[in-house]
């Protein structure tokens, strides 16, 4: 029985594994055979060792960036979730405040991290509101679908027994929402990380964006692509699980 739980993820290790070494050789194979010069796309060899060499700066940089990208997609969910449940439960509500969320989310966030950099000045505190802004509207838009494409049947039987809205939102609308919720989370999960990196670029706190813009002001490009391959790792990872939670926590709807 262990070896049946077991085996698979030897196998998506592997798989990895697989990926990222046929990766490297292509990456190799394509500086060699269009004789890209080592100061705009380095060796893979020279990346793999500047990372080794500054693992540990890179580690603290990824968990700042990380800790802002957790905290602003967790602020985002909760805020994103009571709206789109007061939406569905006040209509009128949504037709007031949608299009003050519309033109919100339409402000270029490049020009509202300045602006929250005054606020909550130069610090985690400016990635995860910059983060919240970003994640939010993805996972807004996905819950309000999901909560409208509820199986009429269910609300009716639900009304039929006498059921308040507040109870067909919890025992119908939520649930069937659950699946476009994760949705929002993966679009979401991997906007957060840029948006953390984005504000450190523009506030100059510590992440993998602030190592990324000083790495290639110093010309030390092997850690730049070091930083920039991290942080894609993490995107994946972050991708992933939003995945294997959504798969986990869905197998009543299999």
């Amino acid at each position: 029985m262990k070896n049946s739980a077991v085996h698979p993820f030897f196998v998506g290790v592997l798989k990895v594994v697989l990926v990222v070494l046929c990766l490297g050789v292509a990456w190799q194979a394509a500086i060699v055979a269009f004789g890209v010069q080592p100061y705009i796309v380095p060796r893979p060899l020279a990346v793999v060792t500047a990372f080794i060499d500054g693992w540990r700066g890179i580690a603290q940089h990824a968990a700042f960036t990380l800790s802002a990208a957790a905290l602003g997609l967790t602020f985002s969910a909760l805020l994103a979730s009571t709206i789109a449940i007061s939406f569905a439960l006040k209509p009128a509500l949504e037709q007031m405040s949608m299009p003050v969320v519309l033109v919100f989310r339409s402000t270029p966030v490049a020009a509202l991290a300045p602006i929250m950099t005054l606020i909550f000045g130069r610090g985690m505190s400016t990635s995860v509101a910059v983060v919240t802004i970003i994640a939010f509207f993805p996972i807004l838009v996905n819950l309000m679908r999901g909560i409208s494409s509820t199986d009429p049947n269910a609300t009716e039987l639900l009304h039929v027994y006498g059921a308040s809205r507040g109870q067909q939102m919890r025992l119908i609308h939520l649930p069937f929402a659950l699946p476009y919720l994760f949705t929002g989370l993966r679009v979401s999960g991997t906007a957060a990380l840029l948006g953390a990196m984005l504000s450190e670029w523009i506030t100059g706190s510590p992440g993998l964006g602030k190592l990324i813009l000083d790495a290639g002001e110093m010309r030390e490009i092997e850690l730049l692509w070091a930083a920039v391959i991290t942080s894609v790792a993490i995107s994946l990872c972050v991708f992933w699980t939003t995945s294997a939670a959504e798969t986990r926590l869905l197998r009543w709807k299999a």
